[in-house]
């Protein structure tokens, strides 16, 4: 199962190149002194992202510290999951240069280090960190 996740996370800076999932905006992830975008994405079964949901928050002009992305990923799952909790999610912070600038243009944060990831069980209804698993197919 955590081998799915580094195929979705791989899925999800794919997407930021090609035509983006359907989206809903969330109002979370609110930071004291940045601007913050939150969003929930659904990746389908069909388009190869699984059925679960990539949840992003993306801050612009400043990078975070790792604490603060951490907050805002988190309470933006809580509120995504409140949506709808039956499906497992990905959590992904996202930095903007500036305003305006083009999608393709964001880095992607790892506040959790390269190979850890936050996300949400359905099966528990919990929040946490995860290893991220590779496997060979």
């Amino acid at each position: 199962m955590k081998g799915f996740f580094l195929a979705i996370l791989a899925l999800v800076v794919s997407c930021a190149a090609t035509a983006k999932p359907p989206t809903v905006g969330l109002d979370c992830g609110r930071v004291t002194g940045f601007k913050t975008v939150a969003e929930r994405q659904f990746l389908s079964a069909e388009s190869g992202g699984g059925n679960i949901y990539n949840v992003n928050v993306t801050f612009t002009g400043k990078k975070p510290t790792n604490a603060q992305a951490e907050a805002a990923l988190r309470d933006c799952l809580a509120k995504a999951s409140k949506m709808d909790g039956s499906k497992d999610m990905l959590a992904s912070a996202w930095l903007k240069p500036r305003i305006g600038a083009p999608d393709g243009e964001d880095d992607l944060l790892s506040p959790f280090g390269s190979m850890r990831y936050l996300g949400y069980k359905a099966s528990t209804k919990k929040i946490s960190v995860e290893p991220i698993v590779l496997t060979r197919k």
